[in-house]
């Protein structure tokens, strides 16, 4: 539920052309576009609005509130995020073998994997931030064994050029994040005889 609270305490000027009333209703509204973005769960620039009234008087105490229930829920959203990726990292495939697999079979392909190593316990849902056409014509080889499937995972976000992000209730790979994959080894891979390449064109293998 949205809430509005009138501010009554003495407030600062923005700036010097302001009159008293005019610089109020400024904070005001700065402050009730807070309280949106904090009941939308937008709490990082929620923050910024707080922050900014804070910076003109630090007195005003409801702001502070916010800005700390802020903090909080962003501490909160980390920890439910880590706990999805601390699960997936104790997931440990024992084989994997792409060949000029589409990035979307492989997204759909750790899912059913996880689900199944993990008795059930375990379903990861991925989201694909891409085109259709990304979906299907990003095409990724790969040969593992023996490792974590967050590991899995950070390789193929290098040889696709996908950006992973870790949310609450989903994995969001974004191929038009700026070209910011999970970072990697940019050698060949080296452990248990793996091999990773990017793929161009063929058919899809899953071991």
């Amino acid at each position: 539920m949205k809430i509005t609270v009138l501010l009554s305490l003495p407030i600062l000027l923005f700036g010097f052309c302001l009159t008293p009333s005019e610089a109020q209703s400024d904070i005001q509204t700065v402050y009730n576009e807070g309280v949106t973005l904090y009941n939308d769960g937008e709490y990082t620039d929620a923050m910024v609005k707080f922050t900014a009234i804070l910076k003109e008087d630090p007195r005003i105490i409801h702001a502070r509130s916010y800005l700390n229930k802020c903090r909080l829920a962003l501490a909160s959203k980390r920890d439910v995020s880590n706990d999805i990726k601390a699960q997936i990292a104790q997931i440990i495939i024992p084989q994997l073998n792409f060949k000029d697999a589409p990035i979307g079979d492989i997204l759909d392909y750790f899912t059913i994997r996880a689900e199944e190593l993990s008795g059930g316990k375990v379903r990861p849902n991925f989201i694909y931030r891409g085109s259709a056409d990304q979906r299907r014509n990003t095409l990724v080889t790969l040969s593992l064994r023996n490792v974590p499937m967050t590991e899995a995972i950070r390789y193929v976000s290098q040889l696709s050029e996908t950006h992973i992000k870790y949310e609450e209730h989903a994995i969001i790979a974004n191929p038009n994040y700026g070209g910011a994959a999970e970072s990697a080894p940019e050698e060949a891979l080296s452990q248990g005889g793996q091999t990773a390449n990017s793929g161009s064109s063929g058919t899809t293998l899953f071991d």
